[in-house]
């Protein structure tokens, strides 16, 4: 690489190394921000929590007109969500079948 023709003064060389001081500073402050914008995030979001809302109920209506129902208990919408016991185990709850003259409801899980 050829030498430079003339020599850099020191006003530009203090200009220079003014300028790349701010540029450092600048990329250090934007980085931490950046940081912690994600840590926040991160605390916001929870990952791997999960709460049950809602409780979803199923209808079906056979051909002879009766109606069998199935309703999951709360405690097996929340046991569903909790994957980190090891532990299995059947969700319980109830199923309803018949119609407006006979109907049965069974009831499962302990």
């Amino acid at each position: 690489m050829p030498a430079p023709k003339r020599r850099i003064t020191v006003e530009e060389r203090d200009q220079a190394l003014r300028l790349r001081r701010k540029l450092t500073v600048s990329l250090g402050v934007a980085g931490s921000v950046a940081v912690a914008a994600l840590g926040i995030a991160a605390a916001e979001t929870h990952a791997g929590a999960s709460t049950a809302s809602s409780v979803s109920t199923s209808s079906v209506t056979s051909s002879t007109g009766t109606t069998t129902t199935a309703t999951p208990s709360a405690s097996s919408a929340s046991s569903n969500s909790s994957s980190s016991t090891g532990s299995s185990s059947l969700s319980t709850g109830s199923a309803s079948t018949g119609n407006s003259s006979s109907a049965s409801t069974v009831s499962g899980g302990s």
